[in-house]
């Protein structure tokens, strides 16, 4: 698996986390010892560092995301926009990872599990998202 791979396995877990409304950390947990999970070392630690990173990060993304999101309520986004934006947002702030690659694979997947206009509204939140940060 790659990079890409790894980021989709874990908005897969972070939906489901917000599905089924258990802590991330809880969902990785499960989601580790499915006989499914087909994950090399680097793939499980990226996911494993992300979903502990996103945990001791969670009123930062979501106040972040508050503050960026127009017009919505977080609470009424769906779940698929909802685990997309929760990860870019962390990403964003909290890993060293070029803004225009986190952007693009999460508009790739709200394309892929989204509504029509999913990535539109994804892109948009995360465009408000790093304007605030770089200034």
């Amino acid at each position: 698996m790659s990079r890409r791979v790894a980021r989709e396995e874990l908005f897969k877990i972070v939906f489901e986390a917000e599905l089924t409304e258990v802590k991330i950390n809880e969902t990785l947990e499960s989601y580790l010892l499915r006989d499914e999970t087909n994950l090399n070392t680097n793939e499980k630690e990226f996911i494993e560092k992300y979903c502990n990173g996103m945990t001791l990060n969670d009123e930062k993304v979501v106040e972040t995301l508050k503050s960026n999101i127009t017009g919505w309520n977080l609470e009424r986004i769906g779940n698929v926009e909802k685990a997309l934006l929760k990860i870019s947002t962390y990403e964003l702030l909290f890993e060293e990872v070029p803004e225009e690659i986190i952007v693009n694979e999460v508009v790739e997947l709200a394309k892929k599990y989204g509504d029509d206009k999913s990535h539109e509204f994804i892109n948009g939140v995360l465009a408000k998202i790093v304007v605030e940060k770089n200034s």
